[in-house]
């Protein structure tokens, strides 16, 4: 049985990765920032064990790896709202460039052990030409994605120097019933609910033409664990390779409860962004070729999904299953 230590148990990532690796017959360990508060893998409460230690404690870490052994580490955790890493960039650089780091450092004294790195797209920033993949230009825009761009290099240089299992996985933008509510794709599939339901009167949007490459975290776990089934580390981007604009979104979330989306939606040109017009979208060839992976879920299974687990939620609350 093989053992696998995923950071970030609590988050959508975290739970579909715990499921998806549980199914394989791994024996799964999750850090939890809270002790027992798991969060999205809440259901899965008496199939994995938990942890919760200062991820940047150099001793801590050392106790973690020498007491579970873990055959592999899939490190999800850290700041991933963008708006937020401007708020705090300090605590996001400690979050997320320090805490990689940190398992780097532990993997030297652990070498048997692969490591996957869950890194964001928002480090290619505003390109100039797309699609983007492992070979983009890197020219992050936010603290955000500075400090993602900086543990992408910093995987890439322990790789290089000590012969470590560090593999990168580049996520474009993705999605679930699972997503914290504070994300757009989860706010409007809330949003078509409760309206839906009588329980609100409108939702306020910023740029409706604005298009990322969304697709469905359950999806993607699915690549990471492929990724350290490699016999030798390689870095992916992982997305559909469509884009999609939130305009459209809206309108298959809205569809799904049978009204008319511009009956309900209303602009605010405060809620636009600097970079709302960046095109985003992933070049998975390579995934495709070495790791046989690509996404399935489209764009409308995936709203669809999540406006029915949002209307689950608001009918019976007491009753809501993990989607």
């Amino acid at each position: 049985m093989k053992k696998a230590l995923i950071t970030g148990l609590s988050g959508q990532d975290g739970s579909y990765l715990a499921e998806h690796l549980l199914a394989k017959q791994y024996q799964v360990l999750g850090h939890i920032r809270v002790p027992n508060r798991l969060g999205a893998s809440q259901h899965l409460a008496q199939s994995v064990s938990t942890t919760s230690f200062d991820l940047q404690s150099a001793i801590e870490w050392k106790r973690c790896m020498d007491s579970f052994q873990p055959d592999e580490i899939y490190h999800l955790a850290g700041i991933s709202f963008v708006p937020d890493s401007w708020k705090d960039p300090i605590g996001t650089n400690h979050a997320n460039l320090d805490v990689t780091v940190h398992i780097l450092e532990t993997l030297r004294e652990h070498p048997e052990c692969k490591m996957f790195y869950a890194c964001s797209s928002e480090i290619f920033g505003n390109p100039k030409s797309y699609p983007q993949n492992e070979s983009s230009l890197i020219q992050p825009q936010t603290p955000y994605a500075i400090s993602k761009a900086a543990s992408y290099w910093m995987m890439e240089s322990y790789r290089q120097r000590y012969s470590l299992f560090a593999a990168t996985g580049i996520l474009f933008n993705h999605e679930s019933p699972r997503r914290d509510p504070t994300f757009v794709t989860r706010k409007v599939s809330r949003a078509a609910a409760t309206i839906s339901l009588g329980m609100q009167d409108q939702l306020v949007l910023g740029n409706l033409d604005v298009a990322r490459d969304w697709g469905f975290a359950g999806d993607y776990v699915d690549c990471m664990h492929r990724m350290l089934q490699l016999d030798a580390p390689e870095d992916f981007t992982i997305g559909t390779g469509k884009l999609s604009t939130l305009r459209s979104v809206v309108e298959i979330a809205f569809e799904t409860v049978g009204l008319d989306w511009r009956d309900w939606v209303r602009f605010d040109s405060n809620l636009m962004r600097p970079n709302d017009n960046k095109t985003i979208v992933a070049d998975c060839t390579k995934a495709e070729s070495l790791l046989g992976w690509r996404a399935t879920t489209s764009m409308e299974t995936l709203v669809s999904m999540m406006v029915h687990s949002d209307l689950q939620d608001l009918r019976e609350p007491s009753l809501r299953k993990a989607a």
